[in-house]
């Protein structure tokens, strides 16, 4: 079982990612926005995030850049989960850290596949 920050501003998505990752037996840690992420991750030993880019406070570019900057846990594998389908969104979002991009509508199944596959990475 891995610990997986999800973030994003939507209420319903991030329920929607609460719910099917616990039901995918996983712990999961939450946040609403940007800031709030940061605050999750320096409390909580995450192993993956899943993490919005549009973000109020701060968005997934920056919480991935903060991250990725620290010492704590900066190597987490993490996918962004965005509306943002454009190619240069997901050049910008994998040349901030990102390991993935994942566009939504999405695929809760591949989601649960990435997190699952990406957790039982050392």
């Amino acid at each position: 079982m891995a610990t997986v920050l999800v973030a994003d501003d939507d209420p319903d998505i991030r329920y929607l990612l609460e719910v099917t990752l616990q039901l995918s037996g996983h712990e999961v840690v939450s946040a609403a926005d940007g800031r709030e992420a940061l605050r999750v991750h320096a409390k909580h030993d995450v192993d993956v995030a899943v993490l919005d880019v549009s973000m109020p406070d701060a968005t997934g570019l920056d919480v991935i850049r903060s991250i990725r900057s620290g010492d704590r846990n900066a190597s987490i594998p993490i996918v962004l989960l965005t509306a943002l389908a454009h190619p240069d969104d997901r050049e910008r979002g994998l040349a901030a850290g990102a390991d993935d991009y994942m566009t939504k509508p999405f695929s809760m199944r591949s989601l649960c596949s990435w997190v699952d596959a990406h957790a039982a990475t050392p």
